[in-house]
C-alpha cells in the first residue's frame, strides 16, 4: 500500500477517536486505583482536618504490589533464535525495559511491542508502548496484527500543539504533531512489510475481547482494605486508651457557650460548687486492638487469594516454615505465573518474528514453533538444582538445559558453561584401548 495523505490519516484517526478516548479513560481510572491514588468514599459533612488526613493515610498502594509480585516472577532471558535475540532484543535493551512493560500488561490486561526498522540493516527496534499511550484497531479479535496503531509519542492532550504522535499501518510508520485528527509536519518511513508490525502482549488470551488484568477483579477487596485500616487509625487514635467521662458538676463556659477548660489525656477534671457534691466519674474500657489488626489481616488474605499472590508475600509473617510448606504455600502463585508466561510469551513471540523479517531471516520469520525463554524465579536451594543436574547428566542430557537450571544463571550463561565443558573434554586425551588378559 502506498504513502497515506495528512487528510486520510486525520480521517482514519478520527473514525476511532472516541473509542480511544474511552479505552484511555477506563485504563486511566484502573492505573490510578492501581497506584492507590483514586479512593471515593462517603465522609461526613462536618469531618475535620484530623478526620480526612487519617482517611488519607489509610491508602496503601496493594494493588500496585500485588501487581509488582507477579511480574517480578516473569522475566524473560532466551529465545530461539540467537540472530533475532541479538540483533532485535538485546540491540534494543529489552533486557531492562521488558520490565515496566509486563508491568503494566499484569495490571492494565495488555501492552504492546513494535517492531521497527533500524537505521542500521543489520538491527532492529523493538519499542514498548503503554496502553495508556497506544490505540490499535483489528479487523477481528483473532487477528495476529493490527490494521493500524496510533501512539502517543509525547505531550499534553489538553493542549494539543504540544502533542506528538506515531501512526503505524501496513506500509510503514508515520510521525506527526498536533492534534491527531489533523496531521501536522508529516514524515513518513516505509517499513517493508506487507502487515503492522505492532504486537499485542496480552495478560490473558481472551476467546473475545480484551486481554483482563490479574488485579482489576480485587479492587473490592482492596477498597475493604482501606476501610479497615482507616478504622484501625480511628481507633489507635481515638479509642486505645479509657475515654473519661463525668456526669453531673460545672464546667465554666465563655460568653459563646464555649467551656473554658479542655479535657485531656494527662489532663484532671475537678468538680466544684455546689453541684460538684452530686458529680460523679468513670471511664469507658479502651477498645481492642487486637480484634481491629485481625479484621485487616483477614481483608489481606482475601486479597492475597483472589489475586494469587502469597499471604507472607504481603504480610511478611514467615516462622519457622519449612521447604516444602513454604512450597505449598507458593503453589498457587506459581501456577498464577506458568499462565501469565503462555499468554504474554505468544505476543513476545510474534514481535520477534517481526523482527525477524525485517532483518531477512525468512526462516526465523516463518518458524512458528519459536518461543522465548522463561527465567526460573522460583525458590529452590543450589543443592537441590545440583542434585538434579548430576542425575540427569547420567542420561546425557543436553548441558544447555542442565545449566539453565542453574540459580541466577542467565540463559547466555548456560550456553557459555555448556561450551566450555565440550572444549575441555576435547582437550582431554583419548583413552587406548588396552590388550585383554592372557
Amino acid at each position: 500500500m502506498t504513502e497515506r495523505q495528512p487528510a486520510e490519516l486525520g480521517d482514519l484517526v478520527d473514525g476511532f477517536w472516541k473509542d480511544l478516548r474511552n479505552e484511555w479513560a477506563r485504563l486511566s481510572t484502573l492505573q490510578k486505583r492501581i497506584e492507590g491514588k483514586l479512593l471515593r468514599t462517603w465522609m461526613p459533612e462536618s469531618a475535620d482536618l484530623e478526620y480526612k488526613d487519617l482517611f488519607r493515610k489509610a491508602s496503601s498502594p496493594w494493588l500496585l504490589f500485588a501487581r509488582d509480585s507477579i511480574a517480578q516472577g516473569l522475566l524473560i532471558d532466551g529465545y530461539s533464535d540467537q540472530n533475532v535475540w541479538r540483533k532485535a532484543w538485546q540491540a534494543s535493551g529489552m533486557d531492562g525495559r521488558q520490565g515496566q512493560l509486563i508491568r503494566e500488561v499484569v495490571g492494565l490486561g495488555y501492552g504492546y511491542l513494535a517492531s521497527l526498522p533500524h537505521a542500521d540493516d543489520d538491527r532492529v527496534v523493538l519499542r514498548p508502548m503503554s496502553a495508556l499511550q497506544t490505540y490499535a484497531v483489528y479487523a477481528d479479535d483473532w487477528d495476529e496484527w493490527p490494521q493500524y496503531v496510533l501512539h502517543l509519542v509525547g505531550g499534553n492532550l489538553s493542549r494539543p500543539s504540544t502533542l506528538r504522535w506515531m501512526f503505524v499501518d501496513e506500509s510503514g510508520v508515520y510521525r506527526f504533531q498536533g492534534d491527531a485528527r489533523t496531521p501536522q509536519k508529516v514524515e513518513y518511513v516505509a517499513h517493508g512489510l506487507d502487515y503492522c508490525p505492532v504486537a499485542r502482549i496480552g495478560n490473558t488470551l481472551p476467546l473475545g475481547g480484551k486481554p483482563q488484568s490479574s488485579v482489576e477483579a480485587a479492587v473490592t477487596v482492596y477498597q475493604r482494605i482501606v476501610d479497615a485500616t482507616f478504622t484501625l487509625q480511628m481507633v489507635q487514635r481515638y479509642g486505645a486508651f479509657p475515654q473519661k467521662w463525668m456526669a453531673g458538676g460545672e464546667i465554666a463556659v465563655d460568653k459563646d457557650g464555649n467551656p473554658l477548660v479542655r479535657s485531656s489525656v494527662d489532663g484532671l477534671l475537678h468538680a466544684s460548687g455546689p453541684s460538684g457534691e452530686t458529680a460523679r466519674f468513670g471511664s469507658f474500657q479502651a477498645a481492642s486492638l487486637d480484634q481491629v489488626v485481625g479484621a485487616v489481616d483477614a481483608h489481606i488474605k482475601h486479597f492475597s487469594a483472589l489475586v494469587q499472590v502469597p499471604p507472607h508475600y504481603l504480610l511478611g509473617a514467615i516462622v519457622n516454615m519449612s521447604a516444602e510448606g513454604i512450597a505449598a504455600a507458593e503453589s498457587g502463585y506459581w501456577r498464577n505465573i506458568n499462565d501469565r508466561q503462555y499468554a504474554i510469551g505468544e505476543g513476545f513471540e510474534l514481535a520477534l518474528r517481526a523482527a525477524a523479517d525485517l532483518l531477512g531471516l525468512d526462516s526465523a520469520g516463518d518458524d512458528l514453533g519459536s518461543e522465548v525463554n522463561w527465567a526460573d524465579m522460583s525458590t529452590r536451594s543450589l543443592n537441590q538444582v545440583a542434585d538434579a543436574v548430576v542425575k540427569l547428566a547420567t542420561v546425557d542430557a543436553p548441558l544447555e538445559m542442565l545449566f539453565a537450571l542453574v540459580p541466577t544463571w542467565s540463559k547466555a550463561d548456560a550456553l557459555g558453561a555448556a561450551a566450555e565443558v565440550r572444549e575441555r573434554r576435547r582437550a582431554l586425551p583419548t583413552p587406548q584401548p588396552t590388550d585383554p588378559p592372557a
